[in-house]
């Protein structure tokens, strides 16, 4: 059985599905906590395998489902893709983006390397970096300053609001180290988008991309954005690389825990 990956996008998500094929060319699989109701619902499908360490793909539609073994119809060639891939994982945060001219992307770029920094540098970022190697009671004590400098981080992020004009919340259904997956009212493939996740929504990372629309998925309201990165500095991807990795390898130890 060789070890395979199912993204599925619905109306209001998407998620990243394990799956075991013997053949994976053969579109036969069997899902890890999916159904085939789920699969004949999705707005999209794209199922990824490797061989010889290079990854394939295709997007793909419901056929059937009997006895724990989905099997899907290719609608698209299979793509072979030899560059360097990232892990993905299913994410359900708010977000702040606007779409972004192409007479701007100079501007953002700035923008986005000046709120990465400011964050990376900031109080809460160089506690978490050294909590798990502290006692107990130090660690007690950098929880409660994580607090407070959570508070001044919020006072900081609606500050920074009033920097960018336009910006609008959407919600984040997936990231990866290559791009993300987004809601939004209107979009087509080519647009750029400036993307910001601030303290005010969420404490799990905190980050600004500037991304490029890939496809565009039309929902019952508005569309799904699967988007690349168009700048994101080094060692913020390398930050989310490892939050995306430390994520999929606790949803692993949950699937392996209830099989």
């Amino acid at each position: 059985m060789q070890i395979c990956k199912l993204i599925v996008i619905s109306s209001d998500k998407v998620q990243v599905i394990q799956c075991r094929s013997e053949n994976p060319a053969s579109f036969v699989l069997i899902p890890t906590g999916f159904s085939g109701e789920d699969a004949q619902n999705a707005l999209y499908m794209r199922f990824e395998w490797y061989e010889n360490d290079i990854q394939h793909s295709a997007v793909c539609t419901f056929k059937s489902y009997d006895n724990g073994k989905l099997t899907l119809s290719p609608v698209s060639g299979v793509q072979k893709d030899e560059t360097e891939q990232f892990h993905i994982i299913d994410t359900y945060e708010t977000v702040e983006f606007r779409h972004v001219q192409e007479s701007e992307i100079a501007d953002f770029k700035q923008k986005t390397d000046n709120i990465n920094r400011r964050f990376r540098n900031s109080l809460t970022t160089q506690i978490k970096n050294i909590l798990s190697d502290e006692t107990l009671t130090n660690q007690f004590l950098f929880r409660l300053l994580l607090q407070i400098d959570g508070k001044l981080d919020e006072l900081l992020a609606h500050k920074m609001d009033g920097s960018i004009d336009g910006l609008k919340e959407c919600k984040l259904l997936a990231l990866s180290g290559g791009g993300l997956y987004f809601t939004s009212d209107s979009a087509s493939a080519g647009d750029y988008f400036f993307i910001q996740s601030t303290p005010k929504y969420t404490s799990n990372f905190i980050f600004a991309a500037l991304c490029k629309a890939k496809e565009v998925i039309k929902a019952p309201q508005g569309v799904i954005v699967i988007s690349e990165f168009v700048h994101l500095d080094e060692i913020s991807r390398d930050g989310m690389v490892h939050f995306v990795f430390e994520k999929e390898r606790e949803k692993l130890k949950r699937i392996r825990a209830n099989v």
